[in-house]
């Protein structure tokens, strides 16, 4: 079976849904059920949710809103960046981890709580997807970053406190990470202005560039040659030379300019 795109891009996403659903499978069981594997912020227990906190969710719910976009995200970020999706991944976890471990609770003043979910790593890929197109300045990619504020626009609320957002907006009584969207949101941006020169780049057509005429121009320019009278033709090449081409700058937009 052939696939529209590389199928190690598929690796990604699933591996990832594998790690959530696992994990959420043997919370079931009773793993984790005494025991906080999210982060708590600035406390040494609490490190180790920076790298157990994105695989464990507090219900069923939850962990559904996080599979959909955290799989469409993942599987965008690795069909147009490759290798650096690998990085941007690995490194954006432990990153958007250590914000929330730093600054997580500042503004309620309690260090007590428990951050869990992949909600960090789904504003990561956001972001990252999002404002790496734009600074690429790449058709295709600013074309897959507008489709990604079609679908998960609603997002930048989620990057504000509780007690900011409108009645609205707040779906149920739950606590949300904020600062978990909040973190993976900035390291995702910073991730897109690091890597701004690596990965896919801006296609430069041939109009653009006036070092080099390509196939076309030149055979453009034989075709031209050909329709002139002997004498004009021979004219032409003593001018610019037999192999000359369109090397010129002087004669750049030649195939415009009838002068017979």
């Amino acid at each position: 079976m052939q696939y529209p795109f590389p199928k190690n891009t598929l690796y990604v996403p699933l591996v990832l849904l594998f790690l959530i659903w696992g994990t959420f499978l043997l919370q079931n069981l009773g793993v984790g059920r005494f025991n906080c594997y999210g982060i708590v912020p600035r406390n040494e227990i609490g490190l180790r949710g920076i790298l157990f906190s994105p695989v464990f969710h507090s219900g069923w719910k939850h962990i559904i809103n996080n599979s959909i976009p955290l799989a469409v995200l993942s599987f965008f970020a690795v069909l147009f960046y490759q290798r650096i999706a690998y990085y941007v991944i690995i490194f954006g976890w432990i990153f958007s981890g250590l914000f929330v471990w730093i600054f997580g609770n500042l503004l309620s003043g309690d260090s007590i709580g428990c951050h869990i979910g992949a909600s960090g790593l789904v504003y990561l890929l956001a972001s990252y997807v999002f404002f790496s197109g734009i600074l690429k300045k790449s058709r295709n990619l600013i074309a897959i970053s507008l489709i990604v504020v079609f679908l998960y626009g609603s997002m930048i609320w989620g990057v504000f406190p509780e007690e900011f957002l409108p009645k609205f907006y707040r779906e149920d009584s739950n606590p949300i990470s904020w600062e978990s969207h909040l973190g993976g949101g900035i390291v995702g941006l910073i991730f897109a202005f690091t890597t701004r020169k690596y990965g896919p780049k801006r296609k430069v057509y041939s109009w653009e560039n006036n070092s080099e005429p390509d196939a076309r121009e030149k055979w453009l320019w034989e075709k031209y040659k050909e329709s002139l009278p002997e004498n004009e033709r021979i004219a032409l090449e003593q001018k610019y030379g037999e192999n000359s081409d369109t090397d010129s700058n002087e004669d750049n937009y030649w195939f415009t300019n009838d002068s017979r």
